[in-house]
Order: structure tokens, then sequence, then C-alpha cells
């Protein structure tokens, strides 16, 4: 199944440090596709050094940094959360120029957190308790997922990163348990073939139109465009992306519930 939950901020320092640990490569491709053309066209122009990247400044974060029905929130739960969203933030201003605003990243940050421990609670509530199987299951889809070739390899990532394996369980136990609340709570219809049909539409009209305005807008020679896969070849996953967003849709409804019950005091 697809950890669609990790984009509600489950398994906070679970999913920060697994993102770190693939980012690398990534990274390098992006930079340097960014070179704008001119500037590679002449090997004698000079090369202007990329700015380094922000550190993330957790020195004014409280700790606990919240208490959510009478649960503290350690500083460590949103630090490691924080740090991989700050990361991918300031990626994102370096390549458009604009500042941070590290206060507003800070807030939505804290919202991530506490929507999982919320979560996470209502979870423990319904007596929903994974078991070791599932937890291993789930270990080795996330190491097979970073190209990791074990469980152990990928328990020894997060351990040089600063996450023992005990906290690693326990992450993933709660990924879990809050996956299996969420699909007991939450109405989720397989989508019908009408609207798996008028998804696809849509994504090729979307490509055909991207296509065309890079056609038009390319000075030289236009670069040849991917061809649309058929109906037939993509069904299954258009099906599970129109599930996956039916699935998010749900948790935000969840979400809003137990916090219209909850007692959620911010430190920041």
């Amino acid at each position: 199944m697809q950890k669609w939950l990790a984009a509600a901020g489950l398994t906070l320092s679970l999913v920060g440090l697994t993102a770190c640990s693939g980012s690398g490569d990534g990274d390098a491709a992006s930079s340097s596709s960014a070179v704008p053309p001119e500037d590679a066209a002449s090997s004698s122009a000079p090369q202007e050094m990329p700015e380094a990247m922000p550190e993330p400044d957790l020195s004014g974060i409280p700790d606990p940094v919240a208490t959510v029905n009478g649960e503290d929130v350690p500083k460590d739960d949103f630090a490691a959360y924080y740090e991989s969203q700050f990361a991918s933030a300031a990626g994102q201003a370096q390549m458009s120029g604009e500042e941070m605003d590290t206060e507003q990243l800070q807030a939505d940050t804290l919202d991530t957190v506490v929507d999982s421990v919320l979560l996470r609670q209502a979870a423990e509530e319904a007596g929903l308790e994974p078991t070791d199987e599932e937890v291993d299951g789930l270990l080795e889809e996330l190491a097979t997922g970073n190209g990791l070739e074990s469980v152990d390899e990928f328990l020894g990532v997060l351990e040089e990163q600063g996450m023992d394996e005990e906290t690693a369980r326990r992450e993933a136990r709660n990924q879990l348990a809050i996956q299996a609340y969420v699909e007991q709570e939450a109405e989720v219809e397989e989508p019908s073939e009408e609207e798996l049909r008028d998804y696809y539409d849509e994504l090729v009209g979307q490509q055909e139109e991207a296509a065309d305005q890079g056609e038009s807008g390319a000075s030289g020679t236009a670069q040849p465009q991917p061809e649309i896969p058929e109906f037939d070849e993509v069904r299954d996953q258009l099906a599970q992306q129109l599930t996956s967003e039916q699935q998010a849709a749900a948790t935000d409804e969840l979400v809003a519930d137990l916090r219209e019950d909850a007692e959620i005091t911010s430190h920041l």
C-alpha cells in the first residue's frame, strides 16, 4: 500500500530521516539542470558558485514544543520533521530567489506534528496495535524504497542520522496504527470507470498543453515529448492515485474533527 499518510506528517522523524537519505542524487541532477542555457553555452564565462544551503536555527524552539490532550510533544519530534521541511523550502527559495518565511514554516510544521499526534492518540484509543510482523514489513518497504538491500542496512542509516532501532520501530508502529485508524474511520470508495477515464483525459490534456507551450516557447530544436501511455496501461496507477487523493481528503476531515475536541497548546 502507498504510505500516503506520510504527507500528513506521520512518523515524523522516520519520514524526515528517510527523505534525507535518498536526496543526494536528485539534488545533484536538479542543480545541474538549473544552469541557464546561455551560461552553459559559453565555456569561457565565469561560473557563479551556488550559495551554501542555510541551516535551520532550532535554538529558539522550546521543549516541549506543544501539549496535545495533556501529552507533551518533544522538541526532537518537531525538529526532525522541521529539518526535512526546511531543506526542501531552502532549495525552492534558492531556485526562485525568494526569501524563506521561517516563522510560517515553523507554524506549518507544528500543525503537521500536532495532527500526527492527534491521529496516533485516536488510533491508540481505538485499540489498534500493529503486530511485529507488520512493523517488519513496513521497515522492509521503507528500506527498498530508499534503495537499500535490507532492513538492517536501513536501520544502520537511521542510526547514523541519530535514530536508534527502538525509536524507528516505534515510529513505524505508530504509522501503521494511524493508517489502520484512517482506513477504519474513513469512507473511501473505489473510483468508478468513468472517474478513471475523466482523470486520464485530464492528465493527457495537461501533458499536451505543456508540450504545446514548450514548443512555442523553445528556442532552437524542440525536445521530443514522452509518449502518452494508453489508458489500459496506466489504469491501475490511476486508480491508486485517485484512491490516495480520497484517503488524503478523508484524513484531513478526521483531523479537523479531532482538533475540535482536542486541547492543544502551542509553546512556540
